[in-house]
């Protein structure tokens, strides 16, 4: 018998209120980084949160290197989520991976979506001739190579960087641990997905408003490419954090909430 969605991916309905939010984390993460936007908005809007299959606490047995050898597969393991839960007129916010799983999500099935709302996304890491994502093809590498045979320093030093100089010891310490709880195999498998990929030609074609939350000090997205995606976007919105880190969410809790109330707010008027 095939498993539900709702128990591959670990599905949660909470908080109540007509209005619909969809919180989707990023890589190294689970469902749990959203806790201080599920305690500010539960009161006032239903939430659906959710787990990509191979993060920690999902059954790892679900994961498939050849089925999520892309995120187009994750992005129809959304839409199955949002199917199942019925929700539609959703606004949602992707932090990551996650920005651009919404878009591609979208793009199949735009009538689901009233606004979107991305934390730290880029269409494309690698640097090129005609873009510069931030990365360059000999550090990619040398990142694949740490991952597998350095597993548990990569870990630590990848915390570091991404929650950045804004969080504090316990906030690393944590991102750490959710780290390590990956399986390194799956790891650095959707680290390749997410620094492979480009999609710049997708955001493109967008038609869902979209607002765009960029750190001032990102590590792995830098300003420029925030500002990027906010400029190619048909419908973008660019709102900057004073936050130097990856995560804010987690490190700048507040100020990302006051950020996802504006974006909610303008949504719904450009709704009425």
């Amino acid at each position: 018998m095939s498993k539900s969605v709702t128990t591959r991916n670990n599905v949660q309905v909470i908080g109540r209120g007509d209005d619909v939010i969809v919180f989707a984390h990023g890589f190294g993460t689970n469902q749990s980084a959203w806790h201080h936007q599920v305690r500010a908005f539960e009161d006032t809007h239903r939430i659906v949160l959710f787990d990509h299959v191979g993060t920690h606490g999902t059954d790892l047995e679900d994961y498939s290197p050849h089925r999520y050898a892309a995120l187009e597969s994750y992005s129809l393991d959304l839409l199955e989520v949002l199917e199942s839960v019925r929700a539609r007129n959703v606004f949602y916010v992707g932090h990551s991976m996650s920005g651009m799983i919404g878009v591609l999500a979208g793009l199949v099935r735009p009538e689901f979506f009233r606004g979107m709302l991305f934390i730290g996304a880029s269409p494309r890491y690698l640097n090129s001739p005609d873009f510069k994502g931030g990365f360059e093809r000999k550090d990619i590498d040398e990142l694949y190579k740490t991952i597998e045979q350095h597993f548990e320093a990569w870990a630590s030093g990848f915390a570091q960087a991404a929650m950045g100089p804004s969080a504090t010891p316990e906030m690393v310490k944590d991102f750490s641990s959710s780290l390590l709880a990956l399986r390194p195999d799956i790891a650095v498998g959707v680290i390749r997905i997410i620094f492979e990929s480009d999609y710049r030609e997708q955001i493109t074609r967008l038609k869902v408003p979209t607002w765009v939350v960029q750190p001032l000090n990102d590590f792995a997205v830098p300003t420029a490419v925030g500002e990027y995606l906010a400029r190619t976007l048909p419908s973008g919105n660019i709102r900057y954090v004073p936050n130097q880190g990856h995560l804010p969410h987690l490190s700048a809790p507040n100020e990302v909430n006051t950020l996802i109330s504006d974006a909610l707010a303008a949504s719904a008027l450009a709704a009425a």
